[in-house]
């Protein structure tokens, strides 16, 4: 989810937007640094759509995709660089897929795909070409951009905390509290509720805000008995809160893996758009420098973690497979740069889609390259929200996360279709 983005679940979701990011900090807040004239920002249109074969039953695309998306007929011709996907890691990813409860058009496939060999990429794409057709997904009520939409990612930090608060573990990571229900959001936007007495009545008033909880000792221990980790760092727990999950290496060598319970329900802010708009950073926010910011000035962290009101509670576990990758919303483990989130209301999870856009770029590479390949809608993200959008996962660790948190382009997607449901 980039800098300025909020990620449940993984991500599991209140599904960072890594990283705007940061806009926890981040999620997908970051502003991207102007790419050279060479920039294939504006990406090559692709070629005239055609009539696909075999032809996708009107029904499966009902099904798998919602009121708002329009799709277009294309080739797999169409499909930017798709011969040139090397297949690498889509068999994981398409297994997994196969893991989870799908809707029955998708399930068919998964049982004839149980034939094909898991070391044969070249039975595997012309598995895909055969039970599959591509559709360009576009989006209603944008004529002149509707093919075309915000390609972000987000990833699976690696922290360092305790089972109990000892220095420096003094950060809380909390858990679902006990007192917090679901409530109707009104015009705070609010949808998470606490039961109070208000003039002799019992009403569902908004819960906690994070500058709320801050400043009020007594519910900061309230919440604390409800810790399931301690860590470090309150910058590597705003990181966490952003991205939706992570790992967290405890002193004893074991790792226990952190996932998405649920949030205090208040709308996300992202704290990198805050250091811009007070004036305390100027130009591109990424993680590096908002970790350097609070080193700076670490009196000033607390007011800008409650320029985000939103808090978001964890489910943890210990982990004997740190490699799997976190639990999306499909509830099958995700795998890098092949598994995205989606607006579930817009593509169905479990579909396979082709993403067309560009990879982020550094000072060894300053022009964008074009990043074209398969993945899988396995996740959702808060941020994440129309037919043409997608927060691509990039990996676990400090590596993905400086690749996710440079990750913001335009983009356009292709859903590929069942045709034999």
């Amino acid at each position: 989810m980039t800098l300025f983005s909020h990620r449940p679940g993984l991500m599991g979701r209140v599904r960072t937007a890594l990283l705007c990011l940061l806009g926890l900090v981040l999620a997908s807040c970051a502003t991207p640094p102007a790419p050279p004239p060479s920039s294939p920002t504006t990406l090559p249109p692709t070629s005239a759509p055609t009539a696909p074969w075999p032809a996708t039953p009107p029904g499966t695309a009902a099904a798998l995709t919602g009121p708002g998306v329009r799709l277009q007929p294309a080739q797999w011709a169409d499909l930017p660089g798709w011969p040139q996907d090397d297949f690498s890691g889509v068999w994981q990813a398409f297994r997994r897929d196969c893991g989870a409860r799908l809707p029955s058009a998708l399930a068919a496939v998964c049982r004839r795909a149980a034939s094909v060999p898991a070391d044969d990429p070249q039975s595997q794409r012309a598995f895909i070409e055969a039970e599959f057709a591509p559709w360009q997904i576009t989006a209603s009520g944008k004529p002149d951009q509707e093919d075309k939409g915000l390609i972000t990612g987000y990833y699976e930090p690696v922290l360092h905390g305790s089972l109990t608060r000892i220095w420096p573990y003094v950060v809380p990571v909390w858990g679902l509290p006990a007192d917090l229900v679901p409530r109707a959001p009104g015009a705070d936007g609010v949808s998470g509720g606490r039961v109070a007495w208000v003039d002799g009545q019992q009403r569902v008033l908004p819960y906690w805000s994070r500058a709320q909880i801050q400043s009020d000792p007594a519910l900061q221990a309230a919440l604390d008995r409800h810790t399931v980790v301690w860590l470090d760092s309150a910058v590597d727990a705003l990181f966490l809160q952003v991205q939706g999950s992570g790992l967290v290496r405890l002193p004893s060598g074991q790792t226990l893996r952190l996932s998405y319970a649920g949030t205090n329900g208040w709308p996300y802010k992202s704290v990198g758009r805050w250091l811009l708009d007070t004036g305390r950073v100027n130009g591109t926010i990424t993680m590096s420098i908002i970790r350097a910011w609070a080193q700076m000035h670490p009196a000033e962290v607390p007011e800008m973690l409650a320029a985000n009101p939103r808090v978001v509670f964890f489910n943890a576990a210990l982990d004997t497979d740190p490699q799997r990758g976190p639990i999306g919303a499909l509830g099958v483990p995700l795998t890098a740069m092949r598994s995205i989130a989606v607006d579930k209301r817009a593509i169905a999870l479990g579909l396979p889609v082709w993403l067309s856009t560009a990879q982020p770029y550094d000072s060894r590479a300053p022009a964008p390259q074009p990043l074209n390949r398969l993945v899988f809608a396995q996740d959702v993200g808060s941020a994440i929200t129309g037919a043409v959008r997608a927060d691509l996962f990039t990996g676990t660790g400090d590596a993905a996360g400086e690749l996710a948190g440079r990750m913001q382009w335009p983009g356009r997607m292709w859903a590929l279709l069942p045709v034999n449901p």
